[in-house]
């Protein structure tokens, strides 16, 4: 029988051995690319593994969407989140020397804390 107050200590180093015997941490997550899928799609004709014949069609297709941005591939946006990059050229010609317009935030809050913080570690650059 075990004492009383060496419960929690007995509780614990079991707790401890079935974690590491159960329990295995992976730190580097890598696809297997030479294993097949465990559910193939049944319904797809592409995947019957026959890679003999290339559909330059398919091929010349997916090249198109894969090499082109959206507004080369279109006139005109076609979601809402595409409207916000669409046109990246200025409605109107922006003038540096113009004060009113050009205002450059020179230094953040976070850049003067950590210059802050490099001079303080370093005295000597003060």
């Amino acid at each position: 029988m075990v004492p009383r107050n060496k419960m929690p200590d007995v509780f614990l180093k079991e707790r401890y051995e079935k974690d590491i015997k159960y329990i295995k941490i992976t730190d580097v997550y890598t696809p297997n690319y030479n294993q097949i899928p465990i559910t193939p799609k049944f319904y797809s004709k592409y995947e019957t593994g026959q890679f003999d014949e290339i559909d330059l069609e398919i091929l010349k297709e997916l090249k198109y969407a894969k090499d082109m941005l959206p507004s080369e591939k279109r006139d005109w946006p076609e979601t809402t989140n595409q409207i916000y990059g669409w046109w990246s050229q200025p409605l109107v010609e922006l003038n540096k020397m113009d004060s009113r317009f050009y205002f450059p935030k020179l230094e953040s809050e976070i850049t003067k804390h950590g210059l802050n913080m490099l001079l303080v570690k370093n005295p000597r650059n003060r």
